[in-house]
């Protein structure tokens, strides 16, 4: 894609000069305003070129930033190893749980591990603080949830809305 579209920019929460933009195709790109005309770092996060439609930098942890997909996929990032380079970058978590495409994200204002989500459909919250017990279910900690298991980092859902497009933490109520 040469030209592909901005679903969504968010500028970073500790660097006045730095956003980030998902894009169609796949893509998140960090820009710095002082270098005009391309992005400091370009990488292709979802293989399967979904479009990547909402971001969010978590306003605690600066180098965390979330991204959701129109195949459903919900993924964190840490912008430190988000380096430019032949291999796509690991996230640190990723859901799949979802079958609609994300249409909102937006981490908690003072909790560095509460991020809610929504579908088409519903908003989630999750508590990404939460680890799966590896001796209780044999996998791994890394493991994705392919079969539409619930994972235990999932706290909350709101079903039954339809057409969701935003969801966001009350700024007068902080838990």
């Amino acid at each position: 894609i040469d030209n592909p579209s901005v679903e969504d920019i968010q500028w970073s929460p500790t660097e006045g000069t730095v956003f980030a933009t998902a894009e169609c195709g796949g893509y998140v790109k960090i820009y710095d305003t002082r270098c005009a005309g391309r992005p400091m770092l370009t990488n292709k996060i979802h293989e399967n070129s979904a479009d990547v439609n909402v971001i969010s930098w978590n306003p605690i942890i600066s180098n965390l930033l979330a991204s959701g997909c129109d195949d459903g996929l919900f993924s964190v990032w840490d912008l430190r190893n988000f380096q430019s380079t032949d291999a796509p970058p690991q996230p640190l978590a990723r859901f799949t749980c979802h079958k609609k495409p994300i249409t909102s994200l937006e981490w908690h204002p003072s909790d560095e591990s509460m991020i809610v989500v929504s579908d088409e459909d519903a908003t989630y919250i999750y508590d990404l603080s939460i680890e799966e017990d590896e001796e209780e279910d044999g996998k791994s900690p890394n493991t994705e949830l392919d079969d539409g298991s619930i994972p235990p980092q999932l706290l909350f859902v709101h079903c039954g809305s339809q057409s969701t497009k935003e969801v966001h933490w009350h700024p007068k109520i902080t838990s």
